[in-house]
């Protein structure tokens, strides 16, 4: 799928390169094709992927056609955060929503619940403008998404 401005994306490729030339630990993406096959790591499908992640977050008023650099930059943050994120937040999702409560492993455990999946406070930040009724909750050092 193509990255389309306006319609799966606010952000261009190009425009994502950029932002993320200064970010530190963004290699990855800089090894990473433009487009790929379907389903596949690329740069396309993880921007589009960002921007479905940020459309989907109920007390965002977002828009397709955004254009401010805020909403860029929270698009391009989130870019790398899935990159780098991706596996895990996958698999806390599937445990969550198939029941799994708590677990422990060795001497680490961890209570499971939905706000474990909210978008973080840096991505947030930049999307301040953006929240319902411009008020974002803060619980337990995360913002409630």
């Amino acid at each position: 799928m193509s990255v389309i401005v306006g319609q799966n994306s606010w952000i261009t490729i190009n425009e994502c390169d950029t932002y993320l030339t200064t970010r530190i630990g963004s290699e990855d993406w800089f090894d990473l094709a433009d487009s790929g096959d379907p389903g596949a790591i690329s740069k396309s499908s993880l921007i589009i992927s960002a921007f479905m992640w940020l459309m989907s977050k109920l007390n965002l008023e977002l828009s397709e056609t955004l254009t401010d650099n805020s909403i860029k930059s929270a698009q391009a943050e989130s870019v790398l955060f899935l990159l780098e994120h991706y596996d895990e937040l996958n698999a806390r999702q599937a445990a969550i929503f198939t029941g799994v409560e708590s677990f422990r492993i060795s001497k680490r455990s961890e209570k499971l619940n939905v706000n474990n999946l909210a978008i973080p406070p840096h991505i947030m930040g930049l999307l301040e403008t953006y929240t319902v009724n411009n008020c974002i909750v803060e619980l337990g050092g995360q913002y409630d998404i």
